[in-house]
């Protein structure tokens, strides 16, 4: 994968830092797991030339078939990644979360995005310059190849869903979605995998590429038979689902 560079002297923005106040900025470049081992300047440094952005449920933060214009850190709340056909049907291809960085725009700037990006709830996001984040990489190769082998995981997550959708039943991918949230944002016990954020039903139908009807369904069936139990906001997954699916 080839690497855009840019003339940016890194070294001449750390040299006349800034106080190292916690900002909001800084505070969510600090929870990017990415970045964990920047210096603290080299952190100041991207959050002086960076700047967040509250979104609301529905923004579309990157558009379809156009190139993306800023490295985005997810600091809260969620994107989606949606892919929508000229029907109106839609599919949740992924879902990014607090601490994910999407460096499409440094790493392929003119590459167009395959999907929109869109806020699934309100959500706040770090807007970084491409040109502040080629100028840290070059100084830190590691992150470079953490960056790429992000990239290559996304790209293999999209397989497994066109997958799914080809070879598997609604259940099976019910569960499949459900038990990878639980990987993500969950707690693994002696009863299951507990999700901690229910989805909804059309969340999870999104995700699937089904009706939201056919998932109601397929979800109603599942408690029945005590393989999903409802608490509060929470779900819990039996561990005879988690294991078979696993």
């Amino acid at each position: 994968m080839a690497i855009a560079t840019a003339s940016l002297d890194f070294e001449r923005f750390n040299r006349t830092p800034k106080l190292s106040t916690l900002t909001p900025e800084l505070a969510a470049l600090q929870t990017c797991p990415l970045l964990a081992e920047a210096s603290p300047a080299a952190l100041q440094t991207l959050a002086d030339l960076s700047t967040i952005r509250s979104v609301v449920r529905g923004t579309i933060v990157a558009t379809e078939g156009a190139p993306a214009q800023s490295v985005i850190l997810v600091a809260r709340g969620r994107l989606r990644a949606v892919r929508r056909a000229a029907t109106g049907r839609e599919i949740t291809v992924e879902i990014f979360r607090p601490g994910d960085l999407l460096a499409d725009a440094a790493l392929t700037p003119a590459a167009p995005l395959a999907n929109d990006w869109e806020a699934a709830e309100t959500t706040m996001l770090l807007m970084m310059p491409r040109e502040a984040l080629l100028a840290h990489l070059r100084g830190a190769p590691e992150v470079t190849v953490a960056l790429a082998t992000q990239l290559l995981a996304r790209l293999e997550r999209a397989k497994d869903l066109a997958v799914a959708l080809a070879l598997s039943d609604v259940e099976s991918r019910v569960v499949a979605a459900l038990v990878g949230l639980g990987r993500q944002d969950g707690a693994d016990g002696p009863d299951g995998l507990l999700i901690r954020q229910r989805p909804t039903q059309q969340e999870i139908a999104n995700q699937i590429g089904a009706c939201r009807e056919t998932v109601s369904r397929t979800v109603s069936d599942l408690v029945r038979r005590g393989l999903l139990t409802p608490r509060g906001r929470s779900l819990l997954l039996a561990r005879s689902l988690y294991v078979t699916a696993a």
